[in-house]
């Protein structure tokens, strides 16, 4: 089978495997489709042998990557009852490589961030652009390019705008801003996002600026919109602490989860475009959770496949995945110190 024929086999398997996948949310299908595409070129993926499979993901320097990749693989094979223990033996090798990465980032990251509440008395004192830009990160845990805003005056406009908008009108009856968001890192998996912001204190700093309709929050000089470049460069100088929107995130989620605000990081999840079990891995910086705070989590979350899970625990709770029938009914056991 020549190169051609392959990648169009692949692509056949991936269509077929999106279409019988049952059990799984649409945002993971779609996850899981978009790395195998990616994939495609490269592999056969119905090979009998994992061996050609794992020399491939060895190539990617990421360990996160590689093990994201591998479970894609590893959902697909499966559904086609092709053999991969080999296979998942090495996930499960990428899994420990980074949980001993990431506890390691966690512990120094925990030491040198600041609280939540220190975080919010900092943005307290800032005015203008840059209180709505921290407010943005420090509230909505929002990305640089999220926040990448055009004003408008209308809804209607903002809606309509094929770049990322916030409308604000203060003479309206009762004024509010919106944010419509349709350009942004995660945007193929969620899909355009909308948020609410009526806090008076941002409408006021909002309001301030004098804004002409149409006119981008962090233009350039010359009136134009930011590139890319030029918004993370902007946060880098101008975020509380120069901390960046990701550490903010991080910050954010650790007070979340620490005063158990599970429907909050639910929320935080769909603003940000983030998956839960992302949320509660790569920016979780607490070394632990006590038993009841993962008790009440699993109540708050049952349905929702957490890879890396355990990544939560470090001895005081052990966590078992009990079943493999598919992700929306994977759930998790939690029992002190041992393993059912």
């Amino acid at each position: 089978m020549n190169s051609s024929e392959n990648v169009d086999k692949n692509l056949k398997l991936i269509e077929q495997f999106e279409t019988e996948l049952e059990n799984v949310t649409d945002s993971t299908k779609k996850e899981y489709c978009q790395k195998l595409r990616q994939m495609a070129p490269h592999l056969n993926f119905l090979e009998e042998s994992d061996e050609p499979v794992i020399e491939f993901l060895n190539s990617i320097e990421n360990p996160n990557t590689r093990s994201n990749k591998a479970f894609a693989l590893l959902r697909l094979r499966r559904h086609f009852n092709v053999c991969s223990d080999k296979l998942e033996e090495y996930r499960d090798a990428q899994k420990k490589i980074i949980r001993s990465h990431r506890k390691e980032k966690a512990k120094s990251n925990n030491e040198c961030l600041m609280c939540y509440d220190d975080l919010l008395k900092e943005l307290d004192v800032l005015q203008g652009r840059k209180y709505i830009m921290n407010y943005l990160y420090c509230r909505h845990g929002l990305r640089n390019k999220d926040i990448n805003l055009r004003h408008f005056r209308t809804t209607r406009a903002g809606q309509e705008s094929n770049e990322n908008a916030i409308v604000y009108n203060p003479k309206a009856k009762k004024p509010k801003a919106m944010l419509y968001i349709n350009e942004y890192k995660t945007q193929k998996n969620y899909g355009p996002k909308v948020i609410t912001v009526q806090d008076p204190r941002f409408q006021a700093e909002l309001n301030n600026l004098n804004l002409k309709n149409g006119a981008y929050l962090f233009a350039l000089r010359d009136g134009t919109k930011p590139t890319d470049n030029y918004m993370n460069t902007r946060a880098r100088k101008d975020s509380i602490k120069q901390y960046g929107e990701g550490r903010i995130a991080k910050i954010l989620v650790k007070h979340l989860i620490e005063n158990k605000q599970f429907h909050a990081i639910e929320n935080l999840s769909k603003q940000r475009g983030t998956a839960l079990g992302t949320l509660y891995t790569h920016y979780n910086i607490m070394d632990n959770l006590d038993v009841d705070a993962v008790l009440e989590w699993v109540q708050w979350h049952p349905h929702l496949i957490l890879d890396h899970v355990d990544a939560l625990n470090d001895g005081a709770v052990v966590l078992v995945q009990v079943d493999d029938i598919g992700d929306a009914f994977e759930k998790w056991i939690a029992q002190p110190n041992q393993c059912r």
